[in-house]
């Protein structure tokens, strides 16, 4: 049966059920309707309260960004405690703290990124504070707008340097339970932290310049005092005053020979002083003289043969073939370090959406990366003009180039700018270009060659460049005994690299050839002669060879972070991945703590 609402008084007693007096209508909203009414207190039964207990929640349900529902205790958060605890101290509102953190006090989240804002409500007012639970910054000071978060700065900076695009962080982040973020925004992070590394990378290459330019500066000029000492000591070592020796020649070259301790005159028996001279010393590049007794000036002496530094360069494509449209060269110094970068585009997704989409139309503004018009095969000409054309700006010009065999840079340079850069072949290029017809000489089938002789004529040429730097006639001499010594034609041979000449009454056993026997077939013999015909020409080119290694491997972190399947070249991702690569070469990992 329905519980029946009898009527009390003020007093809270029960009035008759009799008609109610005209007089008494007046008062009878005043009456209380409820059985028992303990309390008059407002009671809420919403999961996070309402507009009553908790002033401006209904302005948190409204907003489209704001989760105020059960969803803000799942899942899991990237929480810096310092920033929690300094926002929860006390209310912004009554200035009373601090806030208490439970699940009956935070009434909503706002989620940007991997960070975001608790709003949490004050025990004393009830006013909602809006708490930050990561670090914040401003891109520039003053700036109108919500700060961004570091660590979502440092989510772009995760996806240039290691994860990769917006898909594979989003995998990566659902694995760990972390919250998704939506792929423009990711390339938002992207962009901001990418900005933050090209220019750490900028100036961290700048310096590097610097330093290997002077250092490479005194280490030459170290070597030409050394090879000049003598010369350096004839007429700067020792300085003669012409009065203690009253004239006579012969006791100045007592003196230069050393053996000289004490002069006297002829005519007199008294001894005299010793003759003042100069210490003479050895001149090494720099040249430490006593200023006095507590200080040493020294002195550098500039070099007179060389202007310019010594850079391995190498250019590489991010598709295999001549039809990439994206390409990178690295200017690498001799401690391996990265001088410079490059980074040439062949198009442009914005500028080709636009002309797609909206034809006749004002293109918006972008960062067009479209910077290179031509074949693929012209990029690495172009970059390395580029680069050192920028590294002779910033007063580091380059006068020695390391790489593979291409001339088109040394005769563009020669030809547009007046520069003469010498070009030093790459040692592990030119192996593996005469390995490489070895191997064609195998699949063309005409002669028989096996596997165990390639590698045998490629240990054999390996030795020959590497015994033979400076020495011209020595490189030439063992080219040209090279394929006669695996037929036992030793008449060309010298002692240094043949057991035969060695030992010649001994019997010669060729350890490494097939049956431990010299090669017999003639017709393998011409054509290992016509493929070594064109080396012994041009032999004086490899008494000087250079290394590439460090572009190699430069190449190689690279493709870590742009694989050859995925295509970053229609934007300004590839150009952040080719710089954070140069800065890991340069600096290792720290260099992301620059990145905030």
């Amino acid at each position: 049966m329905a519980p029946v609402n009898r009527r009390r008084n003020k007093l809270g007693q029960f009035k008759s059920q009799l008609r109610i007096k005209a007089r008494d209508s007046e008062k009878a909203s005043n009456n209380v309707i409820e059985e028992h009414n303990y309390t008059s207190a407002h009671m809420c039964l919403g999961f996070n309260g309402c507009n009553v207990c908790c002033p401006g929640l209904n302005k948190l349900n409204a907003a489209r960004k704001i989760s105020t529902n059960d969803l803000i205790l799942k899942g899991r958060r990237i929480v810096e405690f310092r920033v929690l605890i300094e926002g929860l101290s006390n209310c912004a509102k009554c200035l009373c703290g601090p806030l208490y953190l439970s699940l009956q006090t935070v009434k909503a989240e706002m989620k940007v990124g991997l960070a975001g804002y608790l709003y949490v409500q004050c025990t004393y007012c009830g006013n909602v504070n809006r708490v930050p639970y990561g670090k914040k910054q401003k891109k520039v000071t003053g700036q109108r707008g919500m700060p961004s978060f570091c660590v979502n700065t440092k989510l772009g900076a995760a996806m240039i340097d290691s994860v990769g695009g917006p898909q594979r962080m989003n995998n990566f982040l659902a694995t760990l339970n972390l919250p998704t973020v939506n792929n423009k925004n990711l390339k938002v992070m992207e962009r901001r932290a990418g900005e933050m590394i090209e220019k750490f990378a900028d100036e961290n290459m700048a310096n590097e310049s610097q330093k290997a330019f002077i250092d490479e500066m005194r280490e030459v000029a170290a070597q030409e005092m050394d090879s000049n000492a003598d010369s350096f000591d004839k007429e700067l070592g020792v300085a003669i005053i012409e009065d203690e020796f009253k004239g006579d020649p012969s006791l100045i070259e007592k003196c230069n020979s050393g053996a000289f301790d004490l002069l006297t005159e002829s005519n007199s028996s008294s001894p005299q002083p010793p003759a003042k001279t100069m210490p003479v010393e050895k001149h090494v590049g720099v040249l430490n003289r006593p200023a006095s007794t507590k200080t040493k000036k020294k002195i550098i002496f500039p070099s007179k043969a060389r202007s310019g530094m010594t850079v391995a360069a190498d250019h590489a494509w991010q598709k295999r073939g001549y039809d990439s449209l994206t390409g990178h060269t690295f200017l690498i110094s001799k401690r391996n370090k990265v001088l410079k970068t490059v980074i040439k585009h062949r198009s442009c997704a914005t500028c080709k959406w636009w002309k797609r989409n909206r034809p006749g139309q004002r293109i918006r503004s972008h960062r067009c990366v479209w910077n290179h018009n031509g074949s693929a095969r012209m990029m690495e000409s172009e970059a390395g003009l580029l680069a050192l054309k920028e590294m002779s700006s910033q007063g580091t010009p380059v006068e020695i180039i390391e790489g593979d065999g291409d001339n088109t840079l040394i005769a563009r340079l020669k030809s547009q700018c007046g520069l003469s850069v010498v070009k030093r072949l790459d040692k592990n290029h030119c192996v593996k270009n005469i390995i490489k017809t070895l191997y064609d000489l195998r699949n063309s089938k005409v002669v028989k060659i096996s596997n165990q002789i390639i590698q045998h004529l490629s240990k054999c040429i390996k030795y020959i460049f590497s015994k033979n730097q400076g020495d011209k006639e020595g490189m030439r001499e063992n080219l040209v005994a090279l394929v006669p010594h695996q037929f036992g034609d030793h008449s060309k041979c010298h002692g240094r690299f043949c057991g035969y000449k060695r030992k010649p009454n001994e019997t010669y056993v060729h350890r490494s050839l097939p049956y431990k026997v010299p090669l017999q077939d003639p017709l393998l013999r011409q054509s290992l002669d016509d493929i070594f015909a064109p080396i012994i020409a041009k032999s004086a080119s490899y008494i000087e060879l250079g290394s590439s290694q460090a572009c190699e491997h430069a190449n190689r972190e690279t493709c870590l972070r742009v694989p050859k399947h995925l295509h970053y070249g229609e934007s300004e991702s590839l150009d952040f991945r080719v710089k954070a690569t140069a800065a890991f070469i340069n600096e290792g990992r720290k260099y992301l703590s620059e990145v905030k």
